[in-house]
């Protein structure tokens, strides 16, 4: 890979690569040099077909009477795939059960059969444009995975791997990309363990793993990265499940392999500054050893949305809002989604920029263990615009939250922390966008910000990073068709 960047030796060196500042946004990128990055990896070779669709009654009927196939399409269409197409003009935009900055869409899905009924064991890659799975590996390969899971998850049925394609984000945005891939890989799992809870499956949700042994088990090659595993079991071991194979059954006839597709491969990856990512890539892999339960997510997932029916409705219908009406949101409404946030348990306190609460003054506050300290009263939506990146759409928002970890509570030797605390950013936001949908409100995640100025504006040390935030208020009445204005094109460079 192409080095053109001398080699970091701090915690903040490692993080300023991920940090906006302005006439320098997107310095380093490739957006206007080489073409857009494929958005999808393609295998060619036999495949298991799944249905393109489970939202129809009798695709909701009980869970003890589905095959393997069944209940892998129950878990990975809601949780992984496209659930709509807009159009704009003679373009088309797939819109999918999860966000992506800039539509980029980095994350790809790999499955892991131990035991599933009549599916073959095996390393699966999921084609979620095909509803299909491509068969990378035979047998209980699934057993590679044993150095990245706790002795107890180590007998799962199936597990689900997600990976991120950074040059899908970084070719737009640069080192920052790699930041986006982690969030947008915190959605799809938010969604993965709402969908599997409520099937009522059993399931543990790394967020930590040894990425290089599992990326060469999945065969991946350098530009591309194992971030997150998900192990669920989705049988009763007590109970005698006639899908779920006994330890005398014969082996299951072993299909073909599929192969990746070559002309897939982008030689202009290779133009770009790898080293920064690479850099940090290294710490976080130094900072991994013995699989425990700080590699887990440190989510706890909302009481609502048990019911299958329910969710997949909020997943389908869940947008990324584009423009909001200048209005005060209920107090009631502000309450409900405070409560939400802090019962989820990732951060015990928090920032709100608000711009139009019932009840509440115009401010900047901050939230911790639910109570509200106001650091400074005022309309603060210009500013709020502003800071992140002059996105027109915040300044009408009624509330930008903002979300941060404390750096100097993470040791040396955890920094790999720093990695899940953005994957599990992005769980929050896939959260608070489900409970906006629920509510019949708007919310975007936001990433593009000015650190430095938007730490100064809610009085924080620099040891705190800004993790993401998120611009929640009121739709206007024709939203769907608002399309919005890019911070890159906002932002985009001088040549």
């Amino acid at each position: 890979m192409k080095n053109m960047t001398k080699s970091m030796t701090t915690a903040a060196d490692h993080l300023s690569i991920f940090q906006y500042r302005r006439g320098r946004e997107y310095e380093g990128n490739r957006f206007d040099l080489s073409p857009r990055p494929e958005r999808f990896k393609k295998y060619n070779g036999p495949c298991l077909r799944l249905k393109t669709s489970v939202y129809k009654d009798e695709g909701l009927r009980s869970v003890g009477g589905l095959t393997g196939r069944e209940m892998l399409e129950r878990i990975l269409l809601p949780s992984f795939g496209v659930t709509s197409v807009k159009f704009h003009g003679h373009q088309s935009e797939m819109l999918w059960s999860f966000p992506s900055a800039g539509g980029c869409y980095p994350v790809e899905i790999y499955v892991a059969v131990r035991r599933l009924g009549e599916v073959e064991p095996g390393l699966y890659y999921y084609c979620a444009l095909e509803t299909s799975l491509y068969k990378l590996a035979n047998g209980q390969a699934a057993g590679g995975l044993a150095p990245s899971l706790r002795e107890a998850d180590r007998d799962a049925d199936v597990y689900f791997i997600l990976s991120v394609v950074p040059w899908r984000t970084c070719w737009k945005y640069s080192h920052k990309g790699y930041r986006f891939g982690l969030l947008d890989a915190g959605h799809v799992a938010a969604n993965f363990q709402l969908v599997l809870r409520a099937l009522g499956f059993r399931f543990s949700a790394y967020t930590s793993l040894h990425s290089a042994e599992v990326g060469e088990l999945l065969q991946l090659d350098e530009y591309e990265m194992p971030i997150a595993i998900i192990a669920s079991r989705l049988y009763d071991p007590k109970a005698d499940d006639p899908a779920k194979p006994s330890a005398t059954d014969a082996p299951p006839l072993e299909s073909p392999i599929s192969r990746k597709c070559r002309h897939s491969e982008d030689p202009d990856i290779r133009l770009f500054d790898w080293e920064p990512i690479l850099d940090f890539q290294r710490k976080v892999e130094l900072s991994v050893r013995e699989p425990s339960d700080r590699w887990l997510t440190q989510l706890s997932l909302p009481s609502e949305w048990t019911d299958y029916g329910r969710l997949l409705q909020l997943i389908i219908e869940r947008r990324s809002s584009s423009a909001y009406t200048r209005c005060e949101l209920a107090a009631a409404e502000f309450r409900a989604m405070l409560t939400m946030i802090f019962r989820l348990g990732l951060h015990s306190s928090f920032h709100a920029i608000v711009h139009g609460v019932e009840g509440v003054r115009p401010g900047v506050y901050r939230y911790e263990y639910g109570r509200p300290v106001c650091l400074s009263e005022g309309n603060y939506r210009e500013t709020s615009s502003d800071i992140c990146l002059g996105q027109a759409f915040i300044r009408d928002c009624s509330v930008l939250f903002v979300f941060s970890v404390d750096a100097s509570h993470i040791p040396e030797d955890e920094f790999s922390r720093y990695q899940q605390c953005s994957i599990d950013g992005g769980m929050l936001g896939q959260m608070m966008y489900l409970k906006s949908q629920e509510m019949g409100l708007g919310f975007s995640i936001i990433g593009g910000y000015y650190d430095e100025e938007l730490r100064e504006l809610l009085q924080l040390p620099p040891t705190h990073q800004i993790v993401c935030a998120g611009a929640w208020g009121r739709n206007v009445p024709d939203a769907a068709s608002v399309r919005k204005n890019d911070r890159y094109q906002l932002n985009r460079p001088q040549r």
